[in-house]
C-alpha cells in the first residue's frame, strides 16, 4: 500500500518546487509529458534535497518502496491532468539523476554494503544485448475448466499457478499462457565497464551488468560513455549443472540513464586552473611551452613531440549540408630504428590524453580494436561488446609495434582512421559505431634498422592503404653523431643518477590535460583569409612540381586537408578562435619536414605515391621498361626470356640488377608475368 505521509510529500514536491529563477519546473514537465507522451519524469536529486531534505533521506534509505510510491503518485497526479492520456499507458516512472557525491561509487569501490542501495556510477557502455519483451503479468487458462487467472511475474522464470483458482475445479493443471491476453515489458541487458583513464595500472578494467527497463532501452550504444543510477541487486551464481552457490553476482537494476553527449568528461576546471590556463594562452612562447612539457624525461624530437602536441589538441569535426562528414582527428605514425623512445612517447601521450588508451600490435586483433559480436552466457542471444577504438572514440588511441599485427586485424582500422566510425555485420548484428579517434602509432623497420637506400614500403611492412591515411608520418634514425650523443648520453645518466629530469616541464601534466580538455571543450578556430592564402599557396606550388609530363605527383587534396586540420589544432595551443597565417606556416613546415623523410623519389624529388602506391614513379617507369624488354624479346625469340639476358638488357638502360630482381618478383605477385621454368620469365 501506498504511504499517505510519502505520497503527500513527493505530490507537494511536484506541484511546488521551484527553480532558482522561479520556474515550477516539475509541473510544468509533467505538462509537456502529456503532450510529448513521455512516460517518465526525471527529477534532480539535489532539488529535493533542497525542497525536502528528510524525503531524500528516505529515498537513500528505502529506495525501492519509496521508488513505487511516487511512481503511483505520479500516475494519479497525471490522471487528474489528462485522464485519456494516463489511460493509455501501463506504467509511469520517477528517475532520478545527479544523486549526492557520496552515492556515486566507482566500479572498481562496488561492495556488499552497496546491495539494495540507490547508487550511480559511470563508466562505458561495452555491451548491449537486443531489446526483448519482458512478461510482467501473465494469463493463463485452465484446461480442464477453462478457468482465466492472472498472476504478476515477479522473478526470471515463468512463475505458473499451483493450482487453479476455480474452487470447484483446484486442479494442478495443466494451464496455458495466453500470450495475446498477457502484458510485456520492453527489457535490456547492458554492460558497463571502466573508463580506461581511470583503470589502475597493469589491472584489468572491472565491469557490471545492469537490466534496462521499459522507455529507457536502446537509449545508448556501445562505446557511449554513460552514467547510471539504479539500485544494485544480487543473485547466486550457479554451477554447471543448476546448482545454487553461495557468492552472488550483482547487477544494477537501472532506475536512470544519461548519455554523455559533450565531446570531453566533465573534469572539474577550478576558477584558478582556468584563470592559469588563460594565463599561459597568453604567452607567446605557448606553443614552446607545450612542446617541451610533453615527455620531458625523452630527449629531443621536437619535431615529433610539435605534431604530438597538434593531434592532442586536434583540429575541428565538420558536417556538411548534404551529410557528408571531415573528420578533425589527426593520425600520426612514427617508424624508427629500436631504441628511439617510440613506446614510451606513446606511452606517455595515452596517460596526459584527456581519453588515452594504449595497446601493442602483438596482443591486438580486429574485434579487440573494433567491436566483437558474443554470445551472452545468460541469455544466449548476441550482444555487440565496443572495442579499444570505439571506447577511445573522441580521444587519442595509442598503437605500438603495428608493424607487428595481423594482417587481417590490421585492415579493420582502416575506416576508423577516415570515416571515424566502425561497421560491423556479423550474426545478424548490423551496427555502426562512433570511433572518432585520433590514431599514434609506431612501427619498427622491415629489417631491423632503417635502410636508406630503400623506398619507404621496402623499409616497413605495412601496407599503404594504412600509409595513406596517416597526415604525417616521421622517421626516427639512430646515427652516431658525437655532439648529439654527448648530450643524449648526459640526459640518460642524469635520469638514472637523480632519478627526475633535469629541468621541471614549464607546465606540469596535470595542468597540461586540464588545458587539452578546456582548449577542445571552448575553442572552434576558423581559417582566416590569410591562413588559407599560405595553405593555398603551398598546395599550388607542390602540385606545380608535377605539371611536367614526366614528373611524379608531389602532393595530392589529402595532405591539404590533414594541413587544416593541424592548422586548427595549432590555433587551439593558444586558445585562439581564428587560425593565423602563423599556425599555416608552422604545420606547412611540419608537412614538408615528413615529406622529405617519406615523400621522395630516388632522385629526390617529392613523389606521394610513394606512400599512395608504394612505388615512385621513377620506380614505375623503370619497371615498364623492364616489362617492355621482356616483350621485345618475346616477340624475337616466341619462347620464354632467359632472366640473365632481361638483367643485361637493363643494364644498358641503367637498372641495376637489384631493382630488376625486385621488379620481376613485383611484377611476378601482380600476375604480369609468371616462370614457366626456373631462370625463363614469360608474360601473362
Amino acid at each position: 500500500m501506498i504511504s499517505e505521509d510519502s505520497a503527500e510529500r513527493f505530490e507537494n514536491f511536484v506541484k511546488n518546487y521551484r527553480s532558482e529563477s522561479g520556474v515550477m519546473e516539475y509541473r510544468e514537465k509533467i505538462q509537456k509529458m502529456t503532450i510529448t507522451g513521455e512516460r517518465s519524469l526525471t527529477i534532480h536529486f539535489d532539488d529535493l534535497i533542497r525542497f525536502d531534505p528528510e524525503m531524500a533521506k528516505t529515498m537513500l534509505e528505502r529506495p525501492e518502496k519509496t521508488l513505487k510510491e511516487m511512481d503511483q503518485t505520479l500516475r494519479r497526479i497525471i490522471e487528474a491532468e489528462d485522464p485519456e492520456y494516463a489511460e493509455t499507458v501501463e506504467n509511469f516512472h520517477v528517475r532520478f539523476a545527479n544523486l549526492p557525491e557520496e552515492n556515486h561509487i566507482h566500479l572498481r569501490k562496488i561492495r556488499s554494503d552497496h546491495i539494495n542501495q540507490l547508487i550511480m556510477v559511470s563508466g562505458i557502455l561495452t555491451r548491449a544485448s537486443e531489446v526483448k519483451p519482458q512478461l510482467t503479468e501473465a494469463v493463463f487458462v485452465c484446461q480442464r475448466c477453462g478457468e482465466v487467472m492472472v498472476l504478476k511475474q515477479l522473478d526470471t522464470k515463468i512463475n505458473q499457478p499451483s493450482e487453479c483458482f476455480n474452487p470447484s475445479c483446484r486442479r494442478k493443471g495443466p494451464f496455458k499462457l495466453i500470450i495475446e491476453e498477457s502484458k510485456f515489458i520492453d527489457w535490456q541487458k547492458i554492460r558497463i565497464q571502466e573508463k580506461p583513464e581511470e583503470l589502475p595500472p597493469g589491472q584489468l578494467p572491472r565491469s557490471l551488468d545492469a537490466i534496462l527497463i521499459d522507455d529507457i532501452v536502446d537509449i545508448a550504444r556501445p562505446g557511449d560513455r554513460i552514467t547510471l543510477t539504479g539500485i544494485l541487486r544480487s543473485i547466486p551464481e550457479t554451477t554447471a549443472r543448476g546448482g545454487k552457490l553461495v557468492t552472488f553476482r550483482s547487477y544494477l537494476e537501472i532506475n536512470n540513464v544519461d548519455v554523455s553527449e559533450i565531446e570531453l568528461e566533465t573534469v572539474e576546471i577550478t576558477e584558478e586552473e582556468e584563470k592559469k590556463i588563460k594565463e599561459l594562452a597568453e604567452d607567446p612562447f605557448i606553443y614552446q611551452k607545450i612542446i617541451r612539457s610533453i615527455a620531458p624525461s625523452i630527449y629531443g624530437m621536437e619535431n615529433i613531440k610539435e605534431a604530438v602536441a597538434l593531434l592532442l589538441f586536434g583540429g575541428q569535426t565538420k558536417v556538411m549540408e548534404d551529410g557528408v562528414t571531415i573528420r578533425g582527428e589527426s593520425n600520426v605514425l612514427m617508424v624508427g630504428d629500436p631504441g628511439t623512445a617510440k613506446s614510451q612517447l606513446l606511452q606517455y601521450v595515452a596517460r596526459i590524453a584527456p581519453r588515452g588508451l594504449y595497446t601493442s600490435g602483438k596482443g591486438t586483433t580486429a574485434a579487440g580494436l573494433t567491436a566483437a559480436v558474443l554470445r551472452d552466457p545468460d541469455t544466449g542471444t548476441m550482444i555487440l561488446e565496443a572495442g579499444a577504438l570505439v571506447i577511445a572514440d573522441r580521444g587519442v588511441a595509442c598503437v605500438d609495434e603495428m608493424d607487428k599485427m595481423r594482417e587481417q586485424d590490421r585492415v579493420a582500422i582502416h575506416e576508423a582512421m577516415e570515416q571515424g566510425t566502425v561497421s560491423i555485420a556479423k550474426a545478424g548484428i548490423v551496427a555502426t559505431l562512433n570511433a572518432r579517434t585520433a590514431i599514434l602509432a609506431a612501427s619498427n623497420p622491415a629489417l631491423g634498422r632503417w635502410n636508406p637506400y630503400k623506398t619507404v614500403t621496402e623499409n616497413l611492412k605495412l601496407p599503404v592503404t594504412i600509409l595513406s591515411r596517416f597526415d604525417l608520418i616521421f622517421v626516427i634514425l639512430d646515427r652516431p653523431m658525437e655532439e648529439q650523443d654527448k648530450l643524449m648520453t648526459d640526459h640518460i645518466l642524469s635520469l638514472h643518477r637523480t632519478r627526475s629530469i633535469e629541468k621541471t616541464p614549464p607546465i606540469l601534466p596535470d595542468l597540461l590535460r586540464k588545458y587539452i580538455i578546456y582548449s577542445r571543450k571552448n575553442i572552434n578556430p576558423r581559417l582566416t583569409i590569410e591562413a588559407t592564402e599560405k595553405l593555398r599557396e603551398f598546395y599550388l606550388e607542390m602540385r606545380k612540381m608535377g605539371e611536367q609530363p614526366d614528373s611524379p605527383v608531389p602532393i595530392t587534396a589529402r595532405q591539404l586537408e590533414a594541413l587544416v586540420r593541424l592548422s586548427e589544432a595549432r590555433a587551439r595551443m593558444a586558445l585562439r578562435g581564428e587560425v593565423s597565417s602563423e599556425d599555416a606556416e608552422a604545420v606547412i613546415r611540419l608537412m614538408r619536414y615528413s615529406l622529405r623523410q617519406v615523400g621522395r623519389d630516388e632522385q629526390g624529388l617529392f613523389d606521394i605515391d610513394a606512400i599512395y602506391v608504394g612505388t615512385t614513379k621513377s620506380q614505375r617507369d623503370k619497371m615498364e621498361t623492364i616489362l617492355e624488354i621482356i616483350r621485345t624479346l618475346e616477340e624475337q625469340t616466341d619462347a620464354p626470356v632467359p632472366v640473365e639476358v632481361v638483367r643485361e638488357k637493363a643494364d644498358l638502360e641503367n637498372i641495376d640488377a637489384a631493382f630488376v630482381n625486385r621488379a620481376l618478383t613485383q611484377l611476378k605477385n601482380d600476375g604480369l608475368i609468371f616462370e614457366p621454368k626456373p631462370g625463363f620469365v614469360k608474360r601473362a
